[in-house]
């Protein structure tokens, strides 16, 4: 990879995590010249990057407007999150069936690093960067042991637009979740091979965070006006 390549992907992924972080919101316009000067590159590593990140939905270019971040609603949360439901549990029914001794390990060691650190930072108004990492490690983890590389990219692509709706509910302080016990019985259910427990707890895992997200941008829709 030459150098041209290597600044690509960086502005890529920073870019990339500021739209799924939420510090670039919903319909903020995307204008060159300020994303050159925050990622410190030139004018092809920039357009490269959009247009990667339009190919994959979170970047929409309006005629005559130019680039911004992919706005949300509730239509495009739910049938997010019901697609999620029934790719992840194929996955997840796959990597149970076919998923060894180092499947095991690894989701026994995603879970403990999960585990170890709090969800919430600066008083709960936004959620620590380990956290965020970790709980993708996690679910990663719970269904690597799919061995299908198609729906394992089919799958991280769903579950990336989700973390850009979590993200933006940070605020919002709903329903406190035993978020450790969900994961937990997930991890367990997972473990035993009991593959109508797991998908029913993965299911309720996602049906939780949808229906917080719900009220999250109920919220906020009240807040704009």
């Amino acid at each position: 990879m030459n150098a041209h390549d290597t600044l690509g992907a960086t502005v890529y992924a920073q870019l990339r995590g500021d739209i799924l972080s939420g510090r670039l919101g919903p319909g903020e316009r995307l204008r060159a010249e300020a994303l050159r000067q925050r990622y410190d590159a030139g004018g092809s590593p920039v357009r490269e990057a959009l247009m990667r990140l339009e190919a994959e939905g979170f970047v929409v270019l309006e005629q005559n407007k130019g680039f911004k971040v992919a706005e949300v609603s509730d239509a495009h949360l739910h049938d997010l999150q019901r697609t999620r439901v029934e790719i992840e549990g194929v996955a997840l029914r796959w990597a149970i069936a076919e998923g060894g001794v180092d499947w095991e390990a690894g989701l026994l060691a995603a879970f403990h690093r999960l585990a170890s650190v709090d969800k919430a930072a600066n008083n709960g108004e936004e959620r620590n960067a380990t956290w965020l990492h970790y709980h993708q490690e996690f679910h990663l983890a719970l269904v690597s042991g799919c061995r299908s590389p198609t729906l394992l990219s089919i799958r991280q692509h769903l579950f990336d637009q989700a973390e850009r709706y979590v993200a933006l509910s940070i605020a919002y302080k709903g329903e406190i979740r035993d978020d450790v016990g969900e994961h937990r019985a997930l991890m367990e259910a997972s473990l035993a091979r009991d593959v109508e427990a797991a998908l029913a707890r993965n299911r309720e895992h996602i049906e939780r965070t949808t229906e917080k997200l719900d009220h999250a941008l109920a919220a906020g829709r009240r807040d704009a006006r």
